[in-house]
């Protein structure tokens, strides 16, 4: 029987000894992927931000685009481009009066 039981605590202690050496290895790994997430992260951060900024300048061109090929502004869109007025229009001149 006392041969049974140190067979039996020899593997015990072997199987604790196999389990602490792999929970200690998986530790380690992911203290050492812990700053590369961090970093990933940082970096994702960044790109959405870049993606947000872009996607504003495509819907502010979109819009532009639009308007500029919309018949029904193509009059207002070529006053504005070319500086021209329309000739029923009068031209407003504002003069200071020295007082």
């Amino acid at each position: 029987m006392l041969r049974a039981e140190k067979a039996r605590a020899l593997e015990v202690t072997v199987r604790l000894t196999v389990n602490l050496v792999l929970a200690a290895a998986a530790i380690l790994g992911l203290m050492r992927l812990l700053p590369l997430y961090q970093s990933v992260q940082e970096k994702s951060g960044v790109i959405q931000t870049e993606v947000k900024r872009t996607e504003e300048r495509v819907n502010r061109w979109q819009r532009d685009f639009n308007r500029a090929f919309d018949p029904g502004q193509a009059k207002t869109v070529m006053q504005e481009e070319s500086h021209r007025v329309a000739p029923q229009r009068r031209p407003i001149v504002l003069i200071e009066e020295n007082k």
